[in-house]
Formats: structure tokens, C-alpha cells, sequence
């Protein structure tokens, strides 16, 4: 297995809506913040992507999460 933090993403994602609505009885749909904690597999400029499982030659379930919704990474804990 290759080392691989273990980090902690707050980011921002959009929201919707799936029904009809009246105008005159819209509120405001903010964004939501969110958090994702996985192993740090692909360290990239504008994305940092990360996998739920981490085995020596697979992983399992990764999220790309793009630079402009990432408010804060904090690693949790590295491998050495």
C-alpha cells in the first residue's frame, strides 16, 4: 500500500429543488457546506480527489471535490 494521508474536506455544494414552487413564497436556497474525510489520493491544483478504502492495490469510493468549493483541508493523520 502506498502512503496516503488521511484528510478532512470542508467544501460548499449547490442545492435544488425538485417541485414546483409559487414565486411569491420562494426563500433563499443557500449552498451547503459539507464535509468528506478520506485517504488523499490525487493531490491536484484545482481538485483534490479522495477514496473511502484504501487496500495495496484498490480503492474504494472517491469523491473529486474542485478547489473552489474546498473552504479548509485539515490532515488528520499521515502514514509513514
Amino acid at each position: 500500500m502506498q502512503d496516503k494521508d488521511i484528510i478532512l474536506i470542508e467544501w460548499v455544494d449547490s442545492k435544488g429543488m425538485e417541485r414546483w414552487e409559487y414565486l411569491d413564497e420562494v426563500d433563499p436556497l443557500l449552498p451547503d457546506t459539507c464535509y468528506s474525510v478520506g485517504f488523499l489520493i490525487e493531490d491536484h491544483a484545482e481538485y483534490k480527489t479522495i477514496a473511502l478504502g484504501l487496500g495495496t492495490t484498490q480503492v474504494l469510493g472517491r469523491t473529486t471535490i474542485p478547489m473552489c468549493c474546498i473552504k479548509h483541508i485539515t490532515k488528520i493523520n499521515a502514514f509513514s
